[in-house]
């Protein structure tokens, strides 16, 4: 049942006005001053409002006012009605935010047409509202969908290359430090291939929730393909850097997995670079020189950390990425 708020200071008035409202089965309710009109509001909102230009406290003009400036109370219909009827009553009631104007003495069916034409107007406005927000809610899904990884939740690749860019960038203009970790787990392909990989999904969530534990909120991981992970540390040297990654190492390694053979853990060998590095030309060789430290790590022994510089690769122009071999 639609519900309707009259304000008008005539109690005569405000009973034709009644009666006209409960042929059309409105719940009604009324307020005799702008005050009272606007507390009824604001406590109980309307689907409508009738509300008298002349009042006893203060004008309907002041009460459009301040009800549209209030959240509550700013999208609720409303038609003032008055025995002016100059132009200059009419435009100001509009101004105020009013959405219909009728002036005494009106016929009820013009009364009836002009309700029914703002309630219609409403239920569209408000149509539109919940498609626009159905579709906020949707744009936003596909967006988390586009920047996350769907085994570990963590962000995916194309993300922390976007971020890490832009951490570049100001690192160039503001000096600023940053370290990157890129992460391996050791014999993961033996793990899937013994084990399935539904297992080889566990090891990855479960090292997602580690490696989080040990990180910032300012941090950012994520799952950079198959068994690999990068981490970008702000504000983090690369000597730092190493602590929180043998404690991320060590982490794992004390981990216990009841559904692999018990006493054989889970290990990982972990590469990093960052800035300063005078020789760093693009946000990419970040990226390589942290992988040919994990390479080194790899080469060394595995369940390690290693720490290069851009200068170690021997090349110093190309911004493309050498690739760390996932079956490792």
């Amino acid at each position: 049942m639609p519900s309707v708020l009259i304000a008008d200071d005539s109690a005569f008035e405000v009973e034709q006005i009644k009666a006209i409202f409960a042929k059309m089965g409105f719940e009604i309710s009324w307020a005799y001053t702008g005050a009272e009109a606007i507390k009824q509001a604001r406590r109980r909102p309307p689907d409508l409002i009738l509300l008298d230009v002349i009042l006893p406290d203060i004008t309907g003009h002041d009460v459009c006012r301040l009800l549209r400036a209030h959240p509550e109370t700013a999208n609720i219909p409303l038609i003032m009605i008055t025995v002016r009827d100059k132009t200059e009553d009419k435009v100001l009631g509009f101004e105020q935010g009013a959405n219909d104007y009728i002036t005494k003495p009106f016929d009820a069916r013009e009364l009836k047409a002009r309700v029914k034409a703002c309630l219609r107007m409403k239920q569209l406005q408000d149509d539109l509202t919940q498609k626009n927000e159905q579709y906020k809610s949707l744009l936003k899904h596909v967006q988390e969908l586009a920047i996350t990884d769907p085994v570990t939740g963590l962000f995916n690749r194309r993300y922390f290359r976007e971020v890490l860019q832009q951490e570049f960038s100001r690192a160039q203009r503001y000096g600023t430090l940053f370290s990157c970790l890129m992460i391996d787990v050791d014999h993961f392909k033996q793990i899937n291939d013994t084990y399935g990989h539904e297992a080889g999904d566990r090891v990855l969530n479960d090292l997602s929730r580690l490696i989080q534990i040990q990180l910032r909120d300012v941090d950012l991981v994520a799952r950079y393909g198959g068994d690999e992970f990068a981490i970008l540390l702000p504000e983090s040297p690369r000597e730092k850097s190493r602590q929180v990654a043998e404690r991320i190492r060590e982490a794992v390694c004390n981990e216990a997995y009841p559904f692999l053979p018990k006493g054989k853990p889970v290990t990982l060998s972990i590469g990093i670079s960052g800035m300063p590095d005078p020789d760093f030309q693009h946000a990419s060789q970040v990226v390589s020189t942290a992988d040919f430290a994990l390479y080194r790590a790899k080469r060394n022994g595995k369940n390690r950390v290693e720490v290069a510089t851009f200068q170690e690769l021997g090349v110093k122009s190309s911004p493309e990425e050498t690739s760390v071999d996932q079956t490792r």
